[in-house]
């Protein structure tokens, strides 16, 4: 039928320019009237071939037009409604100066005394979209630190299809649940990074599967199979046979609490989140002597479980979280329990088979000016058999433009014993005495 259409316009036209010739016969023609003759004709073939295309609204014209936008982010998006296909690109960096001045060095320290440096913390480059159809996503994080010998590496990859707000079913790597601070990111903190506690006793990234879902309203969960609890850029010949089982559950009562620890939306109803998380890991060294999955693991003095020769051990993680906002006012806290059980050192037969520890932060701000100038504060604690540390800590964040993509951000840290070392939150087992930073974060 489409093809009969085409073919009978296209005759049309043609036995409607020989008429006009054949009019036009008796008299001469001038060179600027065969121009304009020509030039008619092709405007009308132009014209019938668009109405054969709309004689056949079943067929699709080859190829699709992209538009570029900035929305939220650099968008290469098809200018089709009805197409699925979505490549969206972020960068975020965070500039920070730290200093550091040791009062007195623990016993498990080699860190210098004094530290005074400029970094590059979370140079960060992530690429996301759809693809397939409306539902299927993919996500690709680039991280480059300075302070990491300055390599990029392959910080997180997950394709993910969303079934219904029940389940969106995700594979790939990406964060262990297993702390609520951990699962917020780094992004929007209320002082310049994560607290001591959070640094002690959370998950980091692993390869696995995992859902999220939010089967009640304002309730949601995110659970996770993965290869360890803390297997982050570690081959398969690094990590032992056994996987690491976590989630993480958490309700917003009354109204909307939003993103982030800050109270820039201004709340006038109080807003809450109350939630839990866990963890349980076996972890097992014996049968693979390069196992490094393990070395994460510290004690409350900061001795590396490892290094005791511990070959074989499980561990425990609960966390509780609850926060609040409220005209300005915002408060963040979490208590975490963790247990090492079934510890077995062939070389250390008096090492008790059992360990316990916990911890605790609880971090407050306020916007002295509405969604742009807000001082912070933070008390962070972790208590165990071997030690107990404390952090104090207090600034003053200035959003730049109202969010967390233009932050100005300052903090003053009093360390008692940090007994874990991570360079995104600057510390070092050992450390007692002040620390200092400054930090700009600008995102795209």
């Amino acid at each position: 039928m489409q093809k009969t259409t085409r073919f009978a316009l296209t005759i049309a036209c043609i036995v409607t320019a020989g008429l006009r010739l054949a009019a036009q016969e008796a008299s001469e023609p001038t060179l600027q009237d065969l121009l304009r003759r020509v030039d008619a004709q092709d405007r009308e073939i132009d014209a019938l071939k668009a109405a054969s295309a709309d004689a056949a609204p079943g067929v699709k014209k080859k190829g699709t037009s992209l538009e570029a936008v900035y929305d939220k982010g650099y968008r290469l998006r098809s200018s089709d409604p009805d197409s699925p296909f979505e490549l969206r690109v972020n960068g975020r960096m965070q500039f920070r100066f730290t200093s550091f001045d040791a009062e007195r060095r623990g016993a498990t320290s080699s860190m210098p005394v004094y530290r005074s440096d400029f970094e590059i913390e979370r140079g960060r480059l992530e690429f996301r979209g759809t693809f397939l159809d409306g539902k299927t996503h993919f996500f690709i994080n680039l991280d480059a630190d300075t302070d990491d010998n300055h390599g990029v590496i392959f910080h997180d990859f997950w394709v993910n299809h969303r079934f219904n707000d029940c389940f969106d079913l995700y594979v790939g790597k990406a964060f262990v649940p297993g702390s609520r601070d951990w699962l917020s990111g780094s992004t929007s903190t209320h002082l310049i990074d994560r607290s001591l506690a959070t640094t002690f006793f959370r998950p980091d990234r692993s390869v696995g599967v995992w859902a999220i879902g939010e089967p009640i309203e304002d309730f949601h969960y995110r659970v996770m199979v993965g290869n360890g609890f803390n297997t982050t850029d570690l081959s398969a010949g690094e990590v032992d046979n056994k996987f690491t089982y976590s989630g993480s559950v958490w309700w917003d009562p009354l109204a909307a609490y939003g993103s982030g620890y800050a109270d820039l939306e201004h709340h006038e109803d109080l807003a809450m989140r109350v939630g839990a998380s866990f963890a349980w890991s076996p972890e097992e060294d014996g049968q693979q002597p390069a196992n490094r999955e393990a070395d994460a693991i510290r004690l409350s003095n900061g001795t590396r479980l490892t290094a005791l020769r511990v070959e074989k051990f499980d561990l425990s993680l609960v966390a509780l979280d609850a926060a609040l906002k409220y005209c300005g006012f915002s408060a963040n806290s979490e208590f975490f329990y963790r247990s090492l059980d079934n510890l077995i050192a062939p070389t250390s037969p008096s090492m008790p088979r059992n360990y316990e520890d916990w911890g605790a932060y609880v971090d407050a701000g306020y916007m002295i000016v509405s969604k742009r100038l807000e001082a912070v504060a933070r008390y962070s604690t972790i208590q165990g058999d071997l030690q107990n540390s404390y952090e104090y800590a207090a600034g003053i964040n200035y959003y730049i433009d109202g969010t967390h993509t233009n932050k100005l951000s300052f903090d003053a840290t009093l360390l008692d014993g940090a007994p874990t070392s991570n360079s995104g939150p600057n510390y070092r087992v050992g450390d007692d005495g002040w620390m200092f930073r400054v930090q700009w974060q600008i995102a795209f």
